[in-house]
């Protein structure tokens, strides 16, 4: 909940002293809130989401500590979530694959290639492509490790041009095995970021996983260390116009479901 409340204090240019005089709750209070201990009252908690102009049942919710996690299922190939810890939290990288398959597509690496080596399914014993969302050093960093492990030409991921990367055109769409890769601009926890909309290719569209790097999370958004208007529109127009039942990767924190992140993400306010 301190992760929402100072992003959502930033995004309206608030302080804490200056939300203390609009809510009327003791800067203290709100203080201990960023940092995580927090005791709102009901009333507290509607006030809150109306000045900062959240959510309110899923910020709620989220103080409460019964935001939903969805369990996606129903994927017609495999997800293998490799979890890296991270800091005080974790980073993921993914692999999507063919049901039994020993070969997949790499979406991020972590931050270096001992930690991805930590999690790495053993099933997986070569690679088709690997795709890098942003180049944080904790989304990117085993990318050169990695293509030279599994003998990538190059791996795939937004600008700027480098060495052994191939630039991946806005709105560019490949196939590569049985997978339809859909790239997606969404510049804001970055300068250049993709997020990767990325189905099985069949004759009748299938379910997709979006692969959302830092652009928002179970709950949260990302940070706009960029540009933190542009990481809240990009959010909201993924939430409006992909279906419910997408199954929401994000470089933090566990899976979701667009139509939860739509219904109680705090940040959905107007979707």
């Amino acid at each position: 909940m301190g992760d929402v409340l100072e992003k959502a204090m930033k995004l309206r240019g608030l302080s804490e002293s200056a939300l203390a005089r609009k809510t009327g709750i003791d800067i203290n209070r709100i203080k201990d809130a960023i940092l995580y201990r927090y005791d709102f009252s009901s009333e507290e908690i509607t006030t809150l989401s109306d000045a900062l102009g959240l959510n309110e049942p899923g910020f709620r919710a989220l103080i409460e500590g019964r935001y939903p996690v969805p369990c996606p299922c129903g994927l017609p190939f495999q997800l293998h979530v490799l979890a890296m810890p991270y800091g005080v939290g974790v980073v993921n990288a993914y692999i999507v694959a063919e049901c039994g398959a020993d070969t997949g597509i790499l979406i991020d690496s972590g931050c270096c290639c001992e930690a991805l080596q930590q999690v790495w399914p053993a099933c997986i014993r070569h690679l088709d492509a690997h795709l890098v969302t942003h180049w944080d050093s904790d989304h990117g960093g085993g990318c050169e490790g990695t293509r030279a492990r599994f003998g990538l030409a190059h791996c795939f991921g937004p600008g700027p041009e480098r060495p052994g990367v191939r630039v991946l055109a806005e709105s560019e769409t490949m196939d590569i095995g049985a997978f339809r890769i859909e790239v997606i601009s969404t510049p804001g926890p970055a300068a250049e970021h993709y997020c990767y909309l990325i189905r099985r290719r069949s004759a009748q569209p299938s379910k997709a996983v979006l692969f959302t790097g830092d652009l928002f999370f179970c709950g949260s958004i990302g940070g706009g260390f960029f540009d933190d208007r542009s990481v809240l529109e990009h959010a909201r127009r993924l939430w409006t116009t992909l279906p419910s039942d997408t199954i929401v990767a994000p470089g933090h924190g566990p899976l979701t479901t667009i139509g939860t992140e739509r219904e109680f993400n705090p940040f959905s306010t107007g979707c």
